[in-house]
């Protein structure tokens, strides 16, 4: 039990850090350590699956908070001095978990030639938010200083924190409001934190139940579209400066790191 609350901690932590960085999905993650149907269900408020597993997610909780506040620093300053290698990092750590995603997907049945169709969806929703970023579409002229678009922008990216494969911090990027965000978390201005938190709290609650319900109905169709999501996220992660140097030689040890580290964790999770 003890060992199982150090890893919901840990999970915590990744999945709190995830949100940090643009292009990192939280979900994906939760996939990957085997604890996204738990993690769903408290999200949708089933007090049942709460408490069942309690002290597991009142862990990964402070855990979450910890890896959102603590990494706003950190993450930062390793993406600028260690790009190369954490971005790999992160490219193993997410491949690594498509086997599991897998496994988990196929315990009722089989996969189909039709589930080609909601896998490219999956993949093409991904890479065209990653699209859409690159090129400057955002949302900047909307006046980001009103209370109420606070809330709708983390309402919108907390429903993508818990869909795997999309990354909620790039959501805010597109609307234009990441750098605003980011600094409220360095200053901790409760001007914009409170409406954030808000939002988040209803995204999660109404993102939670709705794929819950879909999941149970269709579970084979969202897991390929899962996976196609999974796949295409890592697009956003590869690196620049990528190439004959010993920063990608250093990064390359890092992925398959990422990818080890996938793969105990989610035997562990699961």
């Amino acid at each position: 039990m003890l060992l199982r609350n150090i890893f919901g901690l840990v999970y915590g932590i990744v999945y709190g850090a995830a949100h940090i960085v643009p292009g990192l999905s939280g979900g994906t993650f939760l996939v990957i350590f085997g604890c996204y149907d738990t993690v769903c269900e408290a999200f949708a408020l089933n007090f049942k699956e709460i408490k069942k597993h309690f002290f597991f997610l009142l862990f990964f909780g402070i855990g979450t908070v910890a890896g959102i506040f603590g990494f706003a620093y950190v993450i930062t300053f390793l993406l600028h001095s260690f790009g190369i290698q954490i971005n790999l990092f992160f490219m193993g750590l997410i491949l690594g978990g498509i086997p599991l995603i897998t496994k988990i997907a196929t315990e009722e049945t089989k996969f189909k030639p039709f589930c080609i169709l909601p896998f490219l969806l999956g993949l093409a929703l991904v890479v065209s938010l990653f699209f859409i970023e690159k090129v400057g579409v955002t949302a900047n002229s909307v006046n980001i200083n009103f209370t109420l678009w606070i809330t709708l922008y983390s309402f919108i990216a907390a429903i993508a924190m818990i869909m795997p494969g999309i990354s909620g911090a790039f959501v805010l990027v597109a609307f234009g409001v990441y750098d605003l965000f980011m600094e409220s978390l360095k200053t901790f201005d409760l001007a914009v934190l409170i409406p954030a938190v808000i939002g988040i709290l209803f995204g999660i609650v109404v993102g939670a139940k709705l794929i819950l319900l879909v999941i149970k109905k269709f579970k084979i169709i969202i897991y390929s579209a899962i996976i196609g999501m999974v796949i295409g996220s890592v697009l956003p992660l590869f690196p620049d400066g990528f190439g004959l140097n010993i920063a990608t030689l250093t990064g390359i040890v890092c992925f398959a790191l990422g990818g080890l580290t996938a793969v105990m964790m989610g035997k562990r999770g699961k």
